[in-house]
């Protein structure tokens, strides 16, 4: 009777510490950080958004110091003050050497003609507009990513074609060096960077230089009152 008496008590007991092992181990388990989860995040807090890569400067392009510009006009005694940021642009690299020989030449060709253009241009800015609405600035249009660079197809092909033409006593133009620059909407910064590519063609040789760019301008009336205010 005793050993059968005993036997459920030692049964219940043995239930007991293995159940509660049971619930243990599983705490452990809960308790415990996912691995697959702490490393996703991890990946994701030290993943860094892609930014958009700048465009490229060309050898071409000089870009030169800002010119400054100070108009008066006497009968008022307007000021106004202006900085041009202008940019030359060689039909290659060699090119750039001679515009780089030309560069102070050319910068003051470009303020004699600013100053005449510009006096004009203050003076009928001046008369249409009201104080405090007259200066203004202007920044030329995004440059251009370079085209991705040529593949070994590409360039066999280009050299089979130069074979062929040569053969045939033909010709084949070398395709002109890339250009960062597109056009601007603005009809009168286009009209001005003729007019400083004309000049420019007159000091250096026409073929030495592609494009007249105004990159930058800022415009400043320094005693004009601004709107709302006396």
């Amino acid at each position: 009777m005793t050993d059968q008496g005993r036997s459920p008590k030692v049964f219940r007991n043995c239930l007991i510490q293995l159940l509660a092992v049971t619930l243990f181990g599983g705490f452990l388990v809960l308790g415990m950080p996912d691995a697959h989860a702490s490393g996703g995040g991890d990946e994701a807090e030290t993943e860094t958004p892609e930014t958009p890569p700048e465009p490229v400067i060309p050898e071409t392009v000089l870009m030169p110091d800002s010119i400054a510009l100070t108009v008066v006009l006497p009968k008022t005694g307007t000021i106004r003050q202006m900085v041009f940021y202008i940019w030359l642009e060689a039909s290659s690299v060699a090119e750039r050497k001679t515009l780089e020989q030309f560069e102070p030449k050319l910068l003051n060709a470009f303020l004699r003609e600013l100053q005449r253009l510009m006096y004009r241009d203050t003076q009928n800015r001046f008369d249409k507009l009201e104080e405090g609405k007259r200066n203004y600035k202007y920044y030329g249009p995004e440059l251009l990513m370079p085209p991705p660079p040529k593949t070994e197809e590409e360039l066999e092909a280009e050299k089979e074609a130069a074979e062929a033409a040569e053969e045939n006593g033909e010709e084949i133009k070398a395709e002109p060096p890339f250009s960062p620059f597109q056009p601007t909407n603005n009809r009168y910064f286009t009209a001005l960077q003729n007019r400083l590519l004309a000049i420019a063609r007159g000091i250096v040789p026409p073929e030495a230089i592609r494009s007249v760019q105004v990159r930058q301008f800022y415009d400043n009336w320094p005693g004009d009152k601004k709107p709302g205010r006396r």
